[in-house]
């Protein structure tokens, strides 16, 4: 058996729904050690439940059922807030562990060794995060250079040795950026390295933000490995065009990846939504999946992407069940 960890609390992997799979309701990037780009102005902040509880309805309204959200511990994350919107809009939430870029650790990072970053991981996931007794049900690793180097890598092996004790599975922050060039496109290959080094099973690994800056041969080439790929920034074209997008995922589905696909928009700015006249989580539904149908994309695909293939890498194994004292 299995389960799906979400801030109000497990449910079964069939009761999730339709999903976008990487998502911000809660976060302030500011709250970093530093801010990671120079003269960067428009750092991710979203910081009122009231906005986002209206945001979140219009994607309930749209048919979504649950949200992702990814914001880790050291920008932040307030698991509390997230049961708190989960509560007023009927929408699971699963809330993340893990180290995002090095700028954004928490301050205790630097100094930490694997073991020590394991554990806080551990803990999180086990006993309750933000000081609250709410458990989060996701791990995630990041990198913020061409190379997967430094305290980086060493959050990325604590990240893989609490996925080894708690089964999680683990999204990746692998941009390729503007700012540098990642051979494909983003590091995905340098975190399965990683992952393999240390024990983890690459159906239990997502590549995320592949459609930044996409190579299909490479995110067909990752998919073959057995990991999830993830489009999870649709909608913001400064990266990619929605057309192109469509285009890709259509193209993968041909080739028989439905099964290694989930999608999701990223919204972390209040720009994003609609409150600050942008296009809101909604967006992936309304939008975005619409797109793929006129492309082509069939019905028991859309499916698969939305609803079964969350269903499946957001699985936890179902703890021990209390025997009843006599």
């Amino acid at each position: 058996m299995s389960i799906v960890r979400t801030v109000l609390g497990d449910i079964a992997p069939a009761d999730l729904g339709v999903t976008a799979a990487h998502e911000h309701l809660w976060c302030d990037q500011r709250m970093g050690r530093e801010v990671p780009f120079p003269r960067h102005t428009n750092p991710m902040v979203l910081d009122d439940v009231d906005m986002i509880v209206d945001e979140v309805d219009r994607f309930q309204a749209a048919g979504g059922r649950a949200l992702v959200e990814v914001t880790v511990h050291g920008w932040n994350r307030d698991v509390g807030k997230l049961a708190e919107i989960s509560r007023q809009t009927g929408v699971h939430v699963i809330a993340t562990s893990g180290y995002y870029v090095e700028a954004c650790h928490p301050d205790f990072a630097a100094g930490a060794d694997i073991r020590e970053l394991e554990e806080f991981l551990v803990r999180e996931m086990t006993e309750g995060a933000d000081g609250t007794s709410i458990r989060t049900g996701l791990l995630k690793a990041a990198v913020s250079r061409p190379v997967l180097e430094g305290v980086e890598e060493r959050c990325t092996r604590a990240v893989a040795r609490a996925h080894r004790r708690t089964g999680a599975a683990i999204t990746t922050h692998t941009s390729g950026s503007t700012r540098f060039h990642i051979d494909g496109g983003n590091a995905g290959y340098q975190f399965l390295a990683i992952f393999d080094e240390e024990g983890v099973d690459p159906n239990r690994v997502i590549i995320g933000h592949c459609d930044e800056n996409a190579d299909i041969r490479q995110l067909a080439a990752l998919m073959r490995r057995g990991a999830y790929v993830e489009f999870d920034v649709i909608g913001k074209a400064h990266w990619l065009l929605d057309d192109t997008r469509v285009d890709l995922v259509a193209r993968l589905v041909d080739q028989g990846f439905a099964h290694r696909l989930l999608l999701a928009s990223d919204r972390n700015r209040v720009h994003e939504l609609h409150a600050g006249r942008g296009t809101g989580y909604d967006y992936l539904l309304t939008h975005f999946v619409p797109k793929l149908r006129r492309a082509g994309v069939d019905e028991a695909s859309v499916g698969r992407m939305l609803v079964a293939n969350p269903a499946e890498i957001f699985t936890l194994p179902a703890p021990p069940r209390q025997e009843a004292l006599p």
